[in-house]
This record gives structure tokens, sequence and C-alpha cells, in this order.
């Protein structure tokens, strides 16, 4: 089996390459969810992460160990991902099928064209495949939306205020550098945090002898001032600009003073291309973006030379760009300890949910429990999945409990993944001694569904039931029992069964007659089946080994 595979890649690009991999199939899924998913993944970095992160999401995968020929690449989707020979050794890529040659993106983020015969001589026939379905859902809170709705409200609103002032060309130039500068330090801080961003992807991807932006960026020289690092100094700078700026602007006053500033900064390009070159030996592209803007901002000034070095300010352009800088500074040191707490905050979630995860601890608190016995002889319950599964998975469960909505997403989440290995028993605990209590005629009509129409019948029934629909209304569109006699049998031993067992609240969940681990969620079940699958199979050999 392929699983068993285990190629660990590199951390930082484990996501990028996943997300290139989506994107070139058309697969939009929540980018922070998938990152998150990836990273807290109990195997990161690892193909078993990638295809359980997939399996996470609902995306039809495959991975598969092919033959190396073109029959086999003809057969081939358009994208996949695939393991390469390189200089360095073999290492994970990203393929694009371009007809006459391959696009292939490398952990290192540098992207090639191979032709066929090319590729053929670095393939290692180890792909991972990918399938768009229409079960993907991208799931986006409301608050995102509103936000850049906030975000683009608000911008328009300003430029109409700036363009009702008509500025001059020099004016509106030295303003588009400093909004620019702030956008492009944005960039920075993320890129010093690890976090993928695309202009950040673009000049720092593939680090090499001449170029690394890491090095560069986590450089002793890199804090120039305390606590402030060059990142730190680079946005408050810009970020002051602006303010600066479009205030000076919007009340009809000369930037003379901004401008002078900027000249000011120059100085600061020359020691940034002195360190990366002489002390570092490395460059720094995204470093170079901030030195080429502070230069054009200097050209911009250059044309206007004799207002940059006019020393006759305004004591209201003083005061409103000093409040601009001011501003600025007061922001980022309300902002920065947050970000880093947020980005601790981050990490310490990653660790949890990955510790969490890890299917030994889990298993330790399953084996913790008494095993009951779940067998009711003649009855005929409710069972998902193949009846023939060694893995049981018992739900015991009420119409009417409100916590047992989420684990009937649960059962239909298993029913889709894993109905060749898994089977879902569903048990119901109800009193029958009023026959005409709604509860009673709910459950007895479901168990009567699931015989006579079957398994995808029951489900929609179920779910209609578990999420929320009146009971009036629901036994007006499934009706009422026909043979409540069998039915009533049915849930007569199935709440004997409960009371015998001491279980008197749902939902409750057995594993193999287990009880499921109070520790967890009901919905960290799912992280879990393969595991346990994988378990029961190898307990099974091993008793066959013992046996013979």
């Amino acid at each position: 089996m392929f699983n068993a595979i285990n190629f660990y890649i590199l951390k930082d690009t484990l996501f990028y390459l996943v997300q290139e991999l989506l994107a070139h199939n058309k697969i939009s899924i929540d980018k922070k969810e998938l990152a998150f998913q990836i990273q807290s993944h109990p195997s990161y970095p690892s193909l078993h992460a990638i295809t359980g992160v997939l399996d996470h999401f609902n995306i039809d995968n495959l991975a598969l160990d092919v033959p190396i020929n073109e029959d086999t690449l003809a057969q081939l989707p358009k994208s996949f991902l695939v393991r390469i020979k390189t200089e360095q050794g073999e290492e994970f890529a990203v393929v694009v099928n371009k007809g006459l040659h391959y696009d292939v993106t490398l952990l290192s983020k540098i992207k090639n064209k191979l032709t066929i015969p090319e590729f053929l001589k670095e393939f290692t026939g180890i792909i991972v495949a990918v399938e768009k379905t229409d079960i993907i859902e991208e799931h986006k809170e409301n608050s995102t939306l509103f936000n850049k709705t906030l975000i683009i409200t608000s911008s328009v609103l300003i430029l109409s205020l700036f363009f009702l002032t008509k500025p001059n060309l020099i004016s509106i130039l030295f303003l588009f550098t400093s909004i620019l500068g702030v956008l492009i330090s944005i960039t920075f801080k993320k890129q010093e945090q690890g976090i993928q961003t695309v202009l950040g992807n673009a000049f720092c991807s593939g680090a090499s002898e001449t170029k690394d932006c890491d090095a560069v960026l986590h450089s002793r020289g890199a804090n120039l001032l305390g606590n402030y690092k060059l990142i730190d100094i680079s946005l408050i700078y810009f970020s002051g600009l602006t303010l600066a700026v479009l205030s000076l602007i919007l009340l009809n006053l000369n930037l003379s003073l901004p401008f002078a500033i900027s000249l000011l900064a120059f100085p600061i390009t020359l020691y940034s291309i002195y360190y990366q070159a002489m002390v570092v030996k490395k460059w720094c592209l995204l470093c170079l973006s901030v030195v080429a803007l502070l230069w054009a901002q200097t050209a911009v000034v250059a044309y206007n030379f004799e207002t940059a070095t006019s020393l006759s300010w305004p004591l209201n352009s003083i005061l409103l760009t000093g409040l601009g800088f001011l501003s600025a500074l007061t922001i980022w040191n309300l902002v920065a300890p947050q970000l880093t707490d947020l980005q601790k905050l981050k990490q310490i979630k990653i660790d949890y949910f990955k510790f969490k995860r890890n299917f030994s601890l889990f298993n330790t608190l399953l084996e913790k429990s008494k095993t009951i016995d779940t067998a009711i002889d003649d009855t005929s319950e409710i069972i998902f999945g193949n009846p023939n599964a060694k893995l049981q998975i018992t739900i015991v469960t009420s119409p009417f409990c409100g916590h047992c909505k989420p684990v009937h997403t649960l059962i239909e989440n298993i029913y889709k993944k894993y109905h060749e290995e898994a089977r879902t028993l569903i048990r119901f605990n109800a009193n029958i001694k009023d026959p005409e209590n709604s509860l009673v005629k709910i459950a007895s009509r479901l168990i009567e569904i699931y015989d006579t129409e079957g398994t995808k019948a029951c489900l929609k029934a179920m779910h209609n039931i578990y999420h929320g629909q009146e009971p009036k209304l629901w036994l007006k569109e499934f009706g009422e029992c026909n043979n409540l006699v069998l039915s009533l049998e049915t849930l007569k031993k199935e709440n004997e069964w409960c009371a015998n067992n001491n279980i008197n609240f749902t939902p409750e969940i057995l594993i193999n007659g287990k009880s499921y681990p109070k520790e967890y969620d009901r919905s960290d079940l799912m992280y879990f089946i393969e595991d346990i699958h994988e378990n029961i199979e190898v307990e099974d050999k091993k008793q066959v080994q013992l046996t013979t």
C-alpha cells in the first residue's frame, strides 16, 4: 500500500505545493484552514499529511506508484504532485502538462520547463492526483466579506476626497509610492513571520547562493534600533508618510516637509545594499524592492528639489506631518505585541491539534475503556456502511437530542468516506411506554424506512429531523410507522440494552464496544477512523499468526 510511504518534505513549501496543486485543478478552499490542517497533522511534514488533509476537505485524491513511460503519462491528469530526481536528491514538485513539455514547480518554488524525455528521466513514478467534486465547500466567515466591504467603501471615500482637491502629478506619484511602500512592508513582515503571500513568493522564492530573503531578514543587521527591526521601521515610515501626505494634500498644503524626510531616508538604502552585498553576502529581492521604491521617491522629490529643500515649513504642515508619523508609531506599538502573541497562539494551536490527533494517545485512552457487548439478538437495527466491516461504530442517539445534531453530521461523513471500512450502528434510547409520543413515532418510522427503503432514504429522513424539522412536518412528509409492532420491539430491546449498560444520556459513541474517550470532541473521530481500521487489521493478522 502506498499509504505506508512516508516521504518527508520541506516544511515551508508543503502548503505552497498543495495550494498550487489545488489551484491548477480549479479547487478552491479556505487557504488559512488548509495551512492550519497541514501544519497540525500528526505526520507533518509528510506525504501522509497531504493525503490526510485532502481527505479532510473531501477532495478526491489518489496516491500511486506508477510505471515510468509515455503511455502512463498520457493517462495522468493535467496537473499532479510528483516525486522527481534533482541534483540535491529526490524531492516533490507540482507538475502541469503543457502538451510538448511539462511545467515543474520544485520545493524551492523554482519553476522549470522539461520536455517529455527530460521529465521521464527525472520522474520516480510516485504521484498524488486530485479531482474536483461537488461536495467540496469553501467555508468563509461573513466577517471577512464585511471587512472587505468596509475597506473598499473607505478607500472609495478617501479617493473621492483626494481627487476633489485636484493634486498635481508630483503629489500623486509621491502618495502612490508611499502607499506601495506600506503594501510591500506588510508583505515584508509576513515573510519574516513565515506567512505565504503572492508578492513574497514572487520575490523570495528559490533561495540560492546569492539570493536568500530569510537570511537577510533574520540577520543581526536587520535590527537597527533595539526592538525595532528594519522591517518595522519600513512599515512605520511608509505608513506615517502616507498619513502625512494624504492629510496635507486634502488640506491643500505643500509637501515640502515629507519631501525633505524622504531625502533623509536615502542613506538607509545605501546601508541596506552594503549590508546585503558585503556582510550577509546574499540578496533579498523584497529588501531591494523597498530600496528601489525609496529611490523612486527621491527621483520624484529631485524633480521638485526647491520645494524639498525649502526650510520654511508652516506650523500646520509640521503638526500634520508629526501627527502622521506619531499615529503610525503609536498604532504599531499597540498592534505589534498583539501580532507576536497571535503568532505564538497560532503555533500553540497547531502543536495542540498535532498532539491531540496523535493516534497513539487516542488509542491508549480508548483501550482503557471497558468493552461492552453491543450485540442485541433478533433485532432489525439501522446499520450504515459495510455490514461485514470489523470496525463497528455504535452511536446511541435520539432525534430530539440537541447535542445529537453534530453527531448525525458525523454519521453522514463516516458513511460518505468510510462506508467500506466501517459499519455505523444507530441505536435509539427511547422509552416506548407511550407509543403516541413523537419521539417513539419518529424513531420507529426511521427503523421502518431503513428496512423498507434502504440507507439513502433513511439518511435523508434522519438528516431532516436532526437538523431541526418540526416533528409534525416530518411525520407529514415521511408518514407514521406501518408495522409499529416490529419497530416497537426493536426500540424496546435497544432501550433495555441502554439501561443494562448504564447508558442514560445521548449521544454516546462506542468503537467496537469501547466508549469514545471523553477527552476528545466527537467530531475528532473522523481523524482516527483510518488508523483504527488499520490497527484492527494488524491485530487480526497477529491473531492469525499466533493460531497458525
